[in-house]
């Protein structure tokens, strides 16, 4: 059964292009050019879910052409947030060509998350913080 959230992110899809990724095609969703990747929670518990998939559509706008997009439901988010060390849900996960850039946690106010898009098109792309191992974040909500 399709929840009014399962509903919204298939309009992500439908209206703005953001491809559904689960947690095994990650690499190959960021393998080409510069991609953000929407990392959810269940919005029961964070409601800043349901709100980063309506503002980051529009935000992506004053970047246009710039990023592929895409979006993985909950449970996978929580599976690509433990293997970047993602502590904090919503999330934004950059790549450059396979290659790390950035994340943001969590909403953002409008001038700060589009700043931070510009900020991932200019930052360098590299390794990832960490040394590889998967980290749980003790509540991935948004509190």
């Amino acid at each position: 059964m399709s929840t009014p959230f399962d509903k919204q992110l298939e309009r992500l899809n439908e209206r703005h292009a953001f491809q559904r990724i689960g947690s095994d095609a990650v690499d190959a969703f960021a393998a080409t050019g510069d991609s953000v990747l929407l990392l959810t929670d269940e919005p029961q518990a964070c409601p800043e879910a349901w709100d980063m998939t309506l503002v980051l559509p529009e935000a992506l706008q004053t970047w246009p052409g710039r990023f592929h997009a895409g979006v993985a439901d909950p449970a996978a988010s929580a599976a690509i947030a433990a293997r970047f060390g993602i502590g904090r849900l919503p999330a934004l996960l950059f790549q450059r060509d396979g290659a790390w850039v950035g994340t943001l946690e969590g909403m953002q106010e409008w001038a700060a998350l589009v700043a931070a898009l510009g900020d991932m098109l200019a930052a360098p792309s590299g390794r990832r913080p960490g040394i590889g191992i998967p980290v749980r974040a003790a509540s991935s909500s948004c509190h």
